[in-house]
């Protein structure tokens, strides 16, 4: 018996370390493939994200053309409510407000409310 204990552990002392690095190499492959895939999909989506942000360029030129023209308009309907009670009913109606940053303070009109109110 003991010299069948003493076999089986120099059985063991004896084998080869293959099986061990081999698994350890096919773990490491596999974490290399999946990373290799995420990079591969991270690299498609900043594709996808550059051309649509390439596509929503002229839109968003548009849009501040948009902002800049209603904004002039709001300023120009603002000046003409000091003194044109259809133009006040409009903005009280819609709620427009003029409130500046500190580069355009300069070009703020005043609103001031009339007593008694304008007539419908």
């Amino acid at each position: 018996m003991k010299t069948d204990k003493d076999k089986g552990l120099r059985e063991l002392a004896q084998r080869s370390p293959f099986w061990v690095c081999f698994i350890v190499f096919l773990l490491l492959a596999g974490d290399y493939g999946f990373r290799l895939t995420n990079l591969l999909q991270q690299r498609s989506q900043l594709e996808q994200a550059r051309l649509m942000q390439a596509q929503n360029a002229g839109v968003l030129d548009q849009a501040r053309k948009l902002e800049a023209r209603l904004e002039a308009l709001s300023l120009e309907l603002l000046q003409v409510a000091k003194t044109n009670s259809a133009a006040r009913q409009i903005v009280q109606d819609f709620n427009i407000q003029w409130n500046p940053n500190p580069a355009a303070a300069s070009r703020a009109p005043e609103l001031q409310p009339v007593a008694g109110g304008a007539k419908k």
